[in-house]
């Protein structure tokens, strides 16, 4: 039986890597992906989190991004 993740929310933290975003879920230990723009992380976060839990990604419940200077302090949440 598969997870119910539609209820769920997810912190999704973001670090400028240069011209890409590093994506982590630190909820789910190997989960990682990059996007080119901070707009299109939930997508790419969305995606990661489904492959992992084997999941639809619009069954994906809220991503919570939180992006991250290089030393790692929160400057916003999203």
């Amino acid at each position: 039986m598969k997870p119910d993740v539609s209820t769920l929310g997810h912190r999704v933290d973001a670090v400028r890597s240069g011209e890409w975003w590093a994506i982590t879920v630190p909820s789910l230990r190997g989960v990682f992906s990059q996007a080119r723009h901070l707009d299109d992380v939930p997508a790419a976060a969305r995606e990661a989190i489904a492959l992992m839990l084997d999941v639809d990604p619009a069954d994906v419940g809220l991503i919570d991004v939180h992006v991250q200077e290089q030393g790692g302090a929160d400057l916003l949440a999203e």
